[in-house]
């Protein structure tokens, strides 16, 4: 399942469309894409206007994605959101590998990539699980 969103590349506000045969994501393109594609859950707002360097927006967003959707223990298909301090700012979506929870993410200057639950969680004062 990985490989499948592995070759893609960061962009901000990316959907999952395909440019040169690549598909391009910010961290919310990949929540939304996997959480739909890969665990059949319904497809999260859009949210395409996001500008993904603008910290009050991302938050802004973020409370709106999470409407409708309910928070939740660690479980495959969850979207982890990140806080740092009273502010949203990074998402990833949790996913097993190898019977092991982690989180697949995307990133500026990363990409696409799946860490342990733990490495995922050190950069950030809170993350939430919703479902």
């Amino acid at each position: 399942m990985l490989e499948h969103y592995r070759s893609a590349l960061y962009q901000d506000g990316g959907r999952g469309e395909r440019v040169g045969g690549v598909r391009l994501f910010d961290c919310y393109g990949l929540v939304r894409a996997v959480r739909a594609e890969q665990y059949g859950l319904p497809l999260m707002p859009e949210l395409g206007d996001v500008q993904p360097r603008d910290s009050r927006q991302v938050h802004r967003s973020s409370s709106a994605a999470v409407q409708g959707l309910a928070r939740c223990e660690l479980q495959p298909g969850a979207m982890a959101l990140c806080w740092q301090g009273s502010l949203a700012r990074h998402c990833g979506v949790v996913v097993p590998v190898n019977d092991r929870l982690g989180v697949l993410e995307c990133e500026r200057g990363i990409n696409v990539r799946w860490q342990p639950l733990r490495a995922f969680c050190r950069d950030y004062s809170t993350v939430e699980f919703y479902t």
